[in-house]
């Protein structure tokens, strides 16, 4: 599967390519509904409506980091942790599948958001 580049203004992480990847072995409808949530980021980065909704990561926000999650109705099984930057870059940090520790702080994926939020050059 040959995965459509998205908005020059969204940057998204090499992982979340490779998530993308497993999740189309699976569900191929799937990995392109998620892709097209991360390429409309590019036009509306703060998607509220019935099909979608964008809230903050409030335990990351009073470190500083302010990421957002993102749920859809169409990917209901999973989710997407992006930023907004400065430069006016979306930034996509990971996509998780949702279960017992997607909102879980000590979790990996948190880890590594708070990570690449400080050190991912390419999306400053």
């Amino acid at each position: 599967m040959k995965l459509p580049k998205p908005p020059d203004n969204v940057k998204v992480h090499p992982n979340v390519w490779r998530t993308i990847r497993e999740i189309a072995i699976l569900d191929e409808g799937k990995a392109m509904r998620i892709l097209q949530r991360i390429s409309a980021l590019g036009l509306d980065l703060l998607p509220v409506s019935g099909e979608c909704k964008s809230e903050s990561i409030k335990n990351l926000s009073r470190k500083g980091i302010s990421v957002k999650r993102l749920k859809c109705l169409d990917i209901l099984d999973y989710r997407i942790f992006y930023a907004y930057r400065k430069s006016g870059n979306i930034c996509v940090y990971c996509v998780v599948p949702r279960n017992d520790d997607t909102y879980d702080e000590n979790s990996w994926h948190y880890q590594i958001v708070k990570l690449l939020y400080t050190r991912w050059k390419e999306c400053q």
